[in-house]
């Protein structure tokens, strides 16, 4: 019986616009600190009249401290019903909203702003990061190129902004735009790793693997930046050095797509199967065309030939 083997000529690179976005500071109103000990004598659902400042700033809390967007979202909206013309809040809400990925939610409340409170550039920032999450990276340049505009160093935007344009392989503007950002703040470790992406897309793979290797030394526990180290090595044929980063890239985030289909494929070139199989297994449960992918490789390479199969007598 013979095995049919094929190439593994691709190897996954990660982008992630939305895991990659970087959160923007909410807003405090009158610069009343946020404060972990603030006691929460009111909840989200109560009907009792509360101040709007201090329902923003246990959304604040809730938010940035506990991570519980779901309970922010409920105190920002009390606060706007308590102050209606409270931006803050407003702006608050919207980000909330795109942090747990409800783009059209965080869309209606970011125009509603942009129409209120015209000429902020964290407004437009924001709808072009939400028109990002959703997958239309087109529509959100517009909003990015006005952020710019009104704000040429923020470097939340020019890096979100680049994300949008490396979705649209226009990978030269990608790296303009990354380099300003890591003038304005070369420790910008995503930054980095999202320029070895770009470079790697160009044919510039030796570019790639050093800015890369800059990216894991600025921040080491960026899962990110070990998948795309691993798919750069494999193309200098340094598959066990590969097969490392790859591992560490799901180490530090187990739920990692990219980096489990990689981890399986790295396994199936060394002819592990039963490995590529237990990853193959995990990445069902995170990413269903991946996996569908991924199982095509494993087919593909042990499916046993029919013409030489002979039938039984």
């Amino acid at each position: 019986m013979q095995k049919i083997f094929i190439i593994f000529a691709v190897i996954i690179l990660s982008l992630g616009a939305q895991a990659q976005m970087k959160m923007r500071n909410l807003q405090i109103i009158a610069d009343q600190p946020t404060n972990p000990t603030l006691e929460m004598k009111i909840s989200p659902d109560s009907t009792k009249k509360a101040d709007f400042v201090e329902l923003n700033t246990l959304g604040v809390n809730k938010a940035l401290i506990e991570k519980d967007f779901n309970q922010a979202i409920e105190y920002f909206k009390k606060a706007i019903e308590a102050a209606p013309d409270c931006s803050r809040c407003k702006f608050n809400l919207g980000r909330s909203y795109l942090e747990l990925e409800k783009s059209d939610d965080a869309i209606r409340v970011f125009n509603e702003l942009a129409i209120a409170t015209p000429n902020t550039y964290d407004i437009y920032a924001s709808l072009g990061e939400a028109y990002n999450q959703k997958g239309l990276y087109e529509e959100s340049l517009p909003y990015f190129r006005q952020a710019i505009k009104l704000s040429p160093d923020d470097v939340i935007t020019l890096y979100s902004y680049s994300i949008s344009l490396s979705r649209l392989k226009r990978y030269e503007e990608t790296l303009e735009h990354l380099d300003k950002a890591i003038k304005l703040q070369p420790d910008f470790a995503e930054a980095y790793s999202n320029k070895g992406y770009a470079l790697f897309r160009l044919d510039r793979q030796k570019e790639a693997l050093e800015v890369l290797k800059k990216a894991e030394k600025l921040n080491p526990n960026l899962a990110q930046v070990h998948n795309n180290l691993g798919v750069v090595l494999d193309y200098f044929g340094k598959e066990e050095e590969a097969k490392k980063h790859y591992l560490e890239a799901v180490r530090l985030k187990p739920n990692y797509g990219e980096g489990l289909c990689n981890l399986a494929i790295s396994y199936l070139k060394s002819g592990d199967r039963d490995a590529a199989y237990e990853q193959l297994k995990k990445l069902e449960k995170v990413d269903f065309k991946l996996s569908e992918m991924l199982r095509g490789a494993i087919w593909s390479k042990y499916v046993v030939d029919a013409s030489e199969v002979k039938p039984k007598d």
